[in-house]
């Protein structure tokens, strides 16, 4: 298991490092408020997202163990299309982007959503390495495209990110179609009737939670370029982007746990993998936390140009809240494997709740410190909800969830176990 976590990692390194690379192409070629642009339209394709994923999304991990698998394609992918045709006319009574850009949203964004179904499926058969190797050619292909897009003079805009991303999305659904044919060929299990329906229930449940996420830490996107425009919004977007890097780890470690705690029938056993894992996460996620905050301001200009500058602070705030945050990553995938997808919707209820407090506060005025501040303090008050209902449903300590010394020791024994078994092949 350490073996998959350490390939899932390795593979979220590299997607990191080339994600940082789109970030720094961006930055350069398009400035701050280009990349406060583009930073709007991934936005608003995880928010439609967000919606096709309520028959499907995440929660086919659990279901696909259990049900017919060409059933649930079917039923996601069909879904997905109804919402992205909803979507449309939606937006054009409530543009959330420039209008120009409206119908590649959509179409991105159901791409995506085709991309994520056939993704899900891999997941839930325990084919992380190929889950893992599709998401890598995404952005393998999106940092490719995008380069080769804005070396052209007439292409340095955001309509090289747009570009770059239906290159993206377009081949890895075929790829990853071609990945699943063979399971849907071979899948003997009979249809559900009424499997709509608990889709639909368990997907609720799931995405009502997701949905109170990207509220509680993306609508501060909206917040911000509403009050100080795209290029401040494109400095705080690269400050999220980098401190949100370091929950890589928590979603490496939460990709292997996720399919094994769903396929397991003993809560015993989940319960301690959760524990075990939560304090390797936190471990992790400190030490990567330590080298991002000490960099200093000059770093940041030199990597992304001179509009720039207060990129450092923005990280220094988020610091606390995302080291917590990653917590909730962790031990909310194992309430999503035992199908207590209500447990992370309250959780991330609870960080929707302080967002609209303290923006109340704030309100009207933002800057990218408040906006820093409102982010930091959900993360810490969804991770405070979930640790504690986690604790209390094990009958653990609320203090067992931090790492101890011995965890620290079994880590390090870990990696050396790997190194040395790299070494003799």
């Amino acid at each position: 298991m350490f073996r998959k976590i350490a390939f899932t990692f390795g593979i979220k390194i590299i997607i990191a490092i080339l994600n940082l690379a789109i970030v720094v192409t961006l930055s350069r070629y398009t400035g701050a408020a280009g990349k406060g642009e583009a930073s709007l339209i991934i936005t608003t394709i995880a928010m439609i997202l967000l919606f096709c994923n309520m028959v499907g999304g995440s929660s086919l991990v659990y279901f696909v163990p259990r049900n017919n698998i060409l059933q649930l394609f079917i039923l996601s992918n069909s879904w997905s299309l109804i919402v992205s045709v909803v979507a449309y006319f939606i937006f054009i009574f409530f543009p959330f982007v420039n209008p120009t850009v409206i119908i590649p949203v959509l179409i991105l964004s159901l791409l995506n959503a085709l991309l994520a179904t056939n993704l899900n499926i891999l997941l839930g058969k325990e084919r992380i390495n190929d889950h893992n190797l599709v998401s890598l050619l995404q952005t393998v292909l999106n940092i490719i495209v995008l380069w080769f897009m804005v070396m052209q003079p007439d292409e340095q805009n955001v309509t090289a990110y747009i570009y770059s991303l239906y290159a993206a999305f377009g081949i890895c659904f075929i790829v990853s179609l071609v990945l699943i044919l063979a399971i849907l060929k071979h899948d003997k299990s009979e249809r559900e009737k009424g499997l709509f329906t608990k889709l639909f229930q368990y997907g609720i449940y799931s995405q009502a939670g997701h949905i109170m996420k990207f509220a509680s830490f993306r609508c501060t996107y909206y917040l911000l370029v509403n009050s100080a425009g795209e290029t401040i919004l494109g400095i705080f977007s690269n400050g999220i982007s980098l401190v949100e890097s370091v929950l890589l780890i928590s979603n490496s470690i939460s990709t292997v746990l996720y399919p094994k705690v769903s396929n397991s029938e003993d809560p015993s056993y989940s319960q301690m993998l959760t524990l075990k894992l939560t304090r390797l996460s936190i471990i992790l996620c400190f030490a990567a936390l330590v080298i991002l905050t000490i960099l200093p301001s000059g770093f940041f200009v030199w990597l992304f140009g001179p509009e720039f500058s207060e990129v450092d602070r923005v990280i220094r705030i988020l610091a606390p809240g995302i080291l917590f945050y990653n917590v909730a990553l962790v031990i909310g995938h194992y309430f999503s494997g035992i199908g207590q997808f209500r447990v992370n919707t309250f959780a991330n209820l609870t960080g929707l709740i302080t967002t609209l407090i303290c923006a109340t506060i704030w309100y009207p005025h933002f800057d990218i410190i408040s906006i820093s501040l409102i982010s930091s303090i959900s993360y810490l008050t969804t991770a405070g909800f979930i640790m504690i209902y986690f604790t209390r449903q094990s009958g653990l300590s609320l203090f067992s969830v931090l790492p101890q010394i011995g965890d620290i020791k079994l880590l390090i024994t870990e990696v050396k176990g790997l190194l040395k078994k790299n070494s003799s092949i």
